[in-house]
């Protein structure tokens, strides 16, 4: 029987090698962790996208060297291979600490006012601002208000909820951007201000006790100075 001369046999070899490598480590499924408000189906297609995250050795080398797809609704994330055949994303999302209700429109932001999602319909369990400012916003980019010391008041005041726990369902703005806080059955008047630090540092476990006693009422803060009295006056 003949040989096959050397320097046909090496392509031949290099050409089996290389289809036996695409074939045995081809992406066969992608997961994905910590997805809140996006599919799976669409963040596996934005973080998988190219022709080399259909084998988990070339988007191994790929995302080694840094040619990762940037994701503008994360922090960050990761990228594991369970199997030889299967590709692992594990999300840290931006978080969601408020949205604004505008003209029948719900837009959701992260601590530093960047739009994360937008829809005609609320989503629950995330407590809004609602307002008459006109508000307009690109999706992943920070959130534009006509006024723009109101943003500066809704910014504040959703960063101090977030930081002291307070739990809330909206905040009404009226014509002069005076505030009011509604947590349950409990209206705060919080008046305009440039910042609320001290009055939603005081107010925190006031409103704390108030809703674990299931009270209802109202409390004045427009006028509330460092130390001042709480005063709570309870619905008859």
């Amino acid at each position: 029987m003949k040989q096959i001369p050397r320097k046909i046999a090496i392509p031949i070899l290099a050409v089996f090698v290389v289809v036996l490598l695409l074939l045995l480590f081809r992406v066969r499924k992608i997961t994905v962790e910590g997805n809140t408000f996006f599919p799976e189906e669409i963040v596996a297609s934005e973080v998988c996208g190219t022709f080399l995250d259909k084998n988990t050795i070339s988007a191994y080398i790929k995302n080694h060297l840094g040619f990762t797809a940037k994701l503008p609704y994360v922090r960050e994330y990761e990228i594991s291979y369970p199997s030889i055949s299967e590709i692992h994303i594990k999300l840290y999302e931006k978080k969601v600490i408020a949205g604004i209700a505008y003209m029948n429109q719900y837009i959701y932001f992260d601590k530093d006012g960047t739009v994360l999602k937008s829809t005609k319909e609320e989503i629950p369990d995330i407590p809004l601002f609602e307002t008459k400012t006109m508000t307009t916003f690109t999706l992943y980019d920070k959130v534009r208000m006509e006024d723009e010391s109101l943003l500066k008041q809704i910014l504040n005041l959703a960063n101090l909820f977030q930081h002291y726990e307070v739990i809330w369902d909206k905040v009404v703005f009226n014509e002069e951007n005076a505030a009011y806080l509604y947590s349950g059955e409990i209206k705060v008047s919080l008046g305009k201000k440039e910042a609320y630090d001290e009055e939603i540092s005081a107010l925190s476990s006031v409103l704390a006790t108030a809703r674990e006693k299931h009270l209802s009422g109202s409390i004045d803060m427009t006028n509330y100075h460092v130390k001042g009295d709480i005063i709570f006056k309870k619905r008859k």
